[in-house]
């Protein structure tokens, strides 16, 4: 396990539930069949403000449209003929990190990237810039419910894949409770709104990246799922 800065952010063995005390309880998700992540040339961290938050998660969730290929029906032939097909499972999640949103069962989910920093190897804050940009993060989803009153957050937490699975699923558990618990009790985030969830290393976009690369795995997402 790498002595670095962590920036928060995701195939684990068993599912596993943690719960904090008076708020909604973080999930550990399990693997899935291999998820496809889109990834090109991606920008420097941008500091987050309530606006950004807003206009991103302000968009609703909408269904993909599937459009099934042409069929042409061709007269029968005399003869038989036995063809296997072998196919794989299709991803459950697929996130386009260009365009910011995650395609979950067939529905299009906009998220935000919240740029904080970890203590490496925990879940406690690292510095004030990630308190800013958790006050404009609670700001934002707080004026996106203003307007939309059924609208609802996930928490996600994320790792880069250095070091056990095991560890991954419970260190995106905890930042994400983190996170959670932050939004609302320091920042007066209703607990009705939000949900967490930890994935530890089951979703990096670089499997195999440098060190500079492996910290944009190390992340957390807000993404609306309502």
């Amino acid at each position: 396990m790498k002595l670095s800065i962590l920036l928060l952010p995701v195939v684990t063995l068993a599912q596993m539930t943690v719960f904090a005390q008076n708020n909604p309880p973080v999930e550990i998700v399990p693997p899935s069949p291999r998820t496809k992540v889109v990834v090109d040339d991606i920008p420097p961290a941008q500091p987050l403000n309530k606006v950004v938050v807003r206009e991103r998660l302000s968009i609703a969730p909408k269904a993909v449209v599937t459009v099934a290929p042409s069929t042409v029906t061709t007269p029968p032939v005399a003869t038989t003929t036995t063809t296997t097909v072998t196919t794989t499972p299709a991803p459950t999640r697929v996130y386009d990190v260009e365009r910011q949103v995650v395609v979950v069962k067939d529905r299009e989910l906009p998220y935000v990237t919240v740029p904080v920093l970890f203590v490496v190897e925990t879940a406690q804050l690292l510095n004030d810039e990630s308190r800013v940009a958790l006050e404009a993060t609670a700001n934002g989803i707080m004026e996106v419910a203003k307007t939309n009153p059924n609208a609802r957050f996930d928490i996600e937490g994320h790792t880069s894949t250095e070091g056990t699975d095991e560890f991954n699923m419970s260190l995106s558990a905890a930042r994400a409770q983190r996170v959670l618990d932050e939004l609302i009790k320091t920042y007066g985030v209703p607990s009705e709104l939000l949900s967490a969830h930890g994935y530890g290393e089951n979703y990096p976009k670089f499997p195999n990246g440098t060190e500079s690369q492996l910290q944009l795995d190390r992340r957390v997402l807000v993404v609306r799922t309502q």
